[in-house]
C-alpha cells in the first residue's frame, strides 16, 4: 500500500503514516500562474492499494479539484484499488433540497468522486448519515464519539449532561451519552434560511440546572449557533459548557466569538487545519489512530 497527502491537512496525513510505519508517497503538486493544479505522482503505483488523504476544508473547491486530479495521475498508472480519505467531507450541510431552486452538492461531489473512479472512500461524522447513500461505491464512515468520550472521561466531570444542539444531532448526543452513561438534554433551534450561517436557539428539553453541558456537534463553521446554546444553557442554570464539534471549520469571527461566549472548553478534532493559532481554552484531540485502523483492515495489515 502507499498513502498520498493532499494540501489541506498533511500534518494528519503524517502521523497516520507515523502509525502505520511507512513512508508518505511522493508526490508534487504544481500551480500555474492562472491558478491551475497540476499533480505529479512520483511513486510507482502499479498493482498497489492507494489511499490519498485530504479533507475538502476551504479552500474546498480547490480541495476537491486537487483530490480528483491526484486521484486520475494515480489511475493512469494502474493501481489494484484506489482509496479516498476525505476526514472532512465539504458540502455536507447541503445534502437535501431545502427551497426550490438549490443544488443538493453533497450528492454532486459524491459523484464525481465515485465516477472518476475511486474505489472506496473513508470519512469521519458526515453531517447526515443518509450521505453514505449517495455513493455507489463502498464508504467507511467512522465517528469521532470514542475518542471525545475517551477525553471527557479524563476530565472526572461530575453532575454532567450530554446536549444536542438540534433535534437533528439527537442520534449523536444519544451514542456519547451512553458511552458516559450521562443524561441528554435536546436544543430546539429555529434557522432563517435567508441568513446564512445564522440560527437562534429557542428552547431546552431537560434538566441542566447546576450541571457540566456537553454540548456534542459535527462541525463548528461561524460558532454562531454553540455560542448561542452555551448563553442559553448558562441563562438556564449550566454550573459550565463543554464543547465537542469534529470539525472545527472555524470560518470568519468564529474563534473571537467562541472566545466571548460562556464555553469553558471548546474540543475539536484534527480534520481541518485551523485558519489561526487556537487560543489556550481551545483543545485539539487527533483521529489519525481511528484513520489509520480503518486503513489496515482496508489494506489487510
Amino acid at each position: 500500500m502507499i498513502l498520498f497527502s493532499g494540501s489541506s491537512n498533511g500534518e494528519l496525513t503524517q502521523k497516520v503514516a507515523d502509525i502505520l510505519s511507512i513512508k508518505l508517497g511522493e508526490r508534487e503538486l504544481i500551480r500555474f500562474a492562472d491558478g491551475e493544479c497540476r499533480p505529479w505522482i512520483k511513486e510507482e503505483v502499479r498493482d498497489k492499494t492507494v489511499f490519498i488523504l485530504q479533507s475538502l476544508s476551504d479552500p474546498m473547491d480547490e480541495h476537491i479539484i486537487e483530490l480528483l486530479l491526484m486521484g486520475d495521475a494515480v489511475l493512469r498508472s494502474a493501481p489494484r484499488k484506489l482509496i479516498a480519505i476525505i476526514p472532512y467531507f465539504g458540502y455536507a450541510r447541503q445534502d437535501k433540497q431545502h427551497r426550490r431552486g438549490e443544488s443538493v452538492s453533497a450528492r454532486v461531489i459524491a459523484k464525481m468522486i465515485e465516477v472518476l473512479p475511486f474505489h472506496e472512500v473513508i470519512t469521519i461524522d458526515l453531517h447526515n448519515d443518509a450521505i453514505v447513500g449517495f455513493f455507489r461505491i463502498p464508504v467507511t464512515h467512522l465517528s469521532a464519539l470514542p475518542v471525545f468520550a475517551k477525553r471527557l472521561a479524563e476530565l472526572s466531570l461530575n453532575r454532567a449532561v450530554v446536549v444536542s444542539p438540534d433535534v437533528g444531532g439527537v442520534k449523536r448526543a444519544r451514542n456519547l451519552s451512553q458511552m458516559l452513561d450521562l443524561p441528554i438534554v435536546v436544543m430546539e433551534k429555529k434557522r432563517n434560511l435567508d441568513q446564512k450561517d445564522e440560527s437562534e436557539v429557542y428552547q431546552i428539553i431537560g434538566d441542566i440546572k447546576g450541571k457540566t453541558a456537553i454540548i456534542i456537534d459535527d462541525i463548528i463553521s461561524t460558532g454562531g449557533t454553540i455560542a448561542n446554546a452555551a448563553q442559553s444553557l448558562k441563562e438556564a442554570g449550566a454550573s459550565s459548557v463543554i464543547v465537542c464539534g469534529t470539525h472545527g471549520v472555524f470560518a470568519g469571527e468564529a474563534i473571537e466569538k467562541i472566545k466571548k461566549s460562556p464555553i469553558d472548553i471548546m474540543i475539536s478534532a484534527d480534520t481541518i487545519v485551523p485558519p489561526h493559532r487556537l487560543p489556550e481554552r481551545f483543545h485539539q484531540v487527533t483521529l489519525a489512530p481511528l484513520i489509520a485502523n480503518a486503513v489496515k483492515k482496508i489494506a489487510g495489515m
